[in-house]
């Protein structure tokens, strides 16, 4: 597995301002240089390394006995296309890692619907429907309907319907229970007609199976597919499959807290297994998504570490799905409660999509999607077809009501 570290995108939309685009992705593909890791190079290490080298990228070897490699696309295809046919694959491998880190993936399958994701980040609303959820739960079938349609009237694409709380404190429920719970949130959504993708909380095979049939569109399994079951069930219904990382077990805080020698490593590498075994059920692949566990089996440094690196986890190749709303290790780091931490919330939902993430779990659907929108704005692509208004609303000559522009 090739973990990579990523430099800024934009460069060949930029370029395409002032060039033709077969120029622009010349240059642009000349001047994008990345970071590659092959924490596993095998025997050809040295000859891989001496290729590389004789295409111009600079190479390292860690004591651990890892390739760094630092290059460009034109400078990995000139060593592929010089190689012996002994080290294709593996230089192979890093041009696929540096094409899957360089192109977030553009749509994701979700039953008979497809997520657009090619713009800007979308926003999927939470909707507890437990007793003991640790933020913002709903009162009955009606205010599940309210607050669903809540999320549709302020720009989200998902909701998430959760029947469970993971939180230490409280105790893991029957898989009976939690279909109670969750079911009749999906049936009421679909009678209600509301537009949106319907996404369960949920890493119980049975639970998701009932969910599915009554109409949700992709499963959340916090657990990373500790339930075998699961991913045939979600192949199955043709559903989207979201595959977090985790470290332990839901419910349970180790006494001991979590370490981590090199975190993201070891998500990442947690993630493709994962993801691989999805896949192997029968799981399309572009019905993924990732999640990296923002909190789960992790101490604050670990999580602001995930934070600085995220980029990283885009040598998957999926589209990645950020969780860290009113979370609780920023409430620990700020020593304030839940209620107290929608700056810092969206701060790190800035953060995840500035890094590549294109789906966003959240209880602020409203300031969230402002945010993506505000993100995807400043882009050469997406500036260039902005309409604003003439006025602000609310100044001299200005309309009265909210411009839905961006």
């Amino acid at each position: 597995m090739i973990v990579r570290s990523l430099n800024p995108d934009g460069v060949r939309e930029r370029l395409a301002l002032i060039l033709g685009p077969a120029e622009a992705a010349r240059i642009g593909a000349a001047a994008g240089v990345e970071v590659l890791i092959d924490d596993e190079p095998g025997a050809t290490a040295s000859a891989v390394s001496a290729a590389l080298t004789a295409a111009g990228a600079s190479v390292e070897r860690t004591p651990a006995g890892a390739l760094v490699v630092v290059a460009s696309r034109p400078q990995l295809e000139a060593a592929l296309n010089a190689a012996p046919p002994q080290l294709a694959e593996s230089l192979r491998r890093f041009l696929a890692a540096f094409h899957r880190g360089e192109t977030l993936a553009p749509t994701l399958h979700l039953r008979e619907r497809i997520l657009d994701l090619s713009d800007e980040a979308r926003v999927m609303g939470i909707v507890n429907v437990t007793p003991d959820s640790f933020y913002d739960r709903a009162a009955g079938l009606d205010d599940v309907v309210a607050r669903t349609r809540a999320i549709a009237a302020a720009g989200g694409a998902l909701v998430d319907i959760g029947g469970q709380s993971y939180a230490h404190w409280n105790p893991r429920i029957a898989a009976e229970e939690e279909r109670d719970r969750v079911v009749p949130a999906v049936e009421a959504i679909r009678a209600a007609g509301i537009d949106l993708t319907i996404s369960i909380d949920t890493f119980k095979a049975s639970v998701a199976e009932a969910a599915l049939a009554a109409g949700a569109h992709v499963i959340n399994d916090c657990s990373g597919l500790s339930d075998p079951d699961l991913a045939g069930v979600v192949a199955a219904h043709d559903a989207g499959l979201v595959v977090m990382h985790l470290k332990g077990e839901l419910n349970v805080r180790a006494p001991e807290g979590y370490h981590y020698d090199d975190a993201l490593r070891e998500i990442v590498e947690f993630l493709y297994e994962r993801t691989e075994r999805a896949v192997a059920a029968g799981v399309r692949r572009d019905s993924i998504a990732i999640d990296p566990g923002l909190e789960f089996g992790k101490e604050p440094n670990t999580d602001l570490e995930i934070l600085d690196r995220f980029a990283e986890l885009r040598t998957l190749g999926y589209p990645i799905l950020f969780a860290s709303s009113r979370k609780s290790f920023i409430g620990r780091i700020f020593n304030r409660p839940a209620k107290e931490l929608l700056v810092p919330s969206l701060a790190t939902a800035a953060l995840g999509i500035a890094a590549g993430a294109r789906l966003l779990r959240v209880h602020d659907v409203a300031e969230t999607v402002q945010l993506a929108r505000m993100m995807a704005a400043v882009r050469p692509g997406m500036r260039s077809t902005l309409v604003p208004a003439e006025r602000m609303p609310g100044t001299p000559g200005g309309n009265s009501a909210p411009s839905a522009a961006v």
